[in-house]
């Protein structure tokens, strides 16, 4: 009986912190960081300024927190896959399929002026990707290493971009390239063989990976 309710207790700030940083998801990505206030995310929630506060601490924390518990979904959908062209895809269709929110949120976040300083200051996935490239160039030729002498950072750097990007900007990218005509599954397919493509086209060790000659 004693620990019934220290159970209980826990059980409850557990999902009560999940309903505020669900708001605060919501929130962030649909204003941007500097619009947003405390008060607006705990009546998102349904509780309480205080109660936020106490959970989560300050506007930044919360954010922070969003985050990081999104970022961690991300890299988890590829966690012990040492190969680049297999992860980025596997992290490509779980950020366009669970986290797409999360994306535009980096991206509102991004455009709008917020410092990256006022972040988590990490993104693990991105790490993960960067860490995999790197580790394929070492293994690389010294004469491949030179006909592919783009930094493989800058490589990972381009993959990501392109999908916070088309988080950002679908709406109008579609209608401008007159690609309303493709459903949003073709569309994810073509963007994730795109990638898969540039990055084994830039990144030493690899070869230029394209799914769709094997009629994938």
């Amino acid at each position: 009986m004693s620990d019934a309710h220290p159970e209980r207790e826990r059980r409850g700030r557990e999902q009560t912190t999940a309903a505020i940083l669900e708001a605060a998801e919501e929130l962030f990505a649909e204003q941007g960081f500097s619009a947003v206030t405390v008060r607006a995310i705990a009546e998102r929630a349904g509780v309480s300024h205080a109660l936020v506060h106490r959970y989560l601490g300050s506007k930044a924390d919360i954010y922070r927190a969003v985050l990081v518990s999104q970022e961690d979904a991300i890299l988890q959908a590829a966690p012990d896959d040492p190969d680049l062209l297999d992860s980025a895809a596997l992290m490509f269709r779980q950020a366009l399929a669970e986290n797409r929110r999360y994306i535009r949120l980096i991206a509102h976040s991004a455009l709008h002026g917020l410092p990256y300083e006022r972040t988590s200051g990490r993104f693990a996935a991105t790490e993960r990707l960067v860490e995999l490239a790197e580790r394929a160039a070492a293994s690389a030729s010294p004469p491949e290493r030179a006909e592919k002498d783009l930094d493989p950072r800058i490589a990972v750097a381009g993959a990501v971009a392109l999908l916070l990007g088309w988080a950002a900007t679908e709406s109008w990218v579609r209608p401008a390239a007159g690609i309303q005509d493709l459903n949003g599954a073709e569309v994810e397919a073509g963007l994730e063989r795109l990638i898969r493509v540039m990055l084994g086209a830039s990144v030493p060790g690899l070869a230029v990976d394209d799914p769709g000659d094997a009629g994938v």
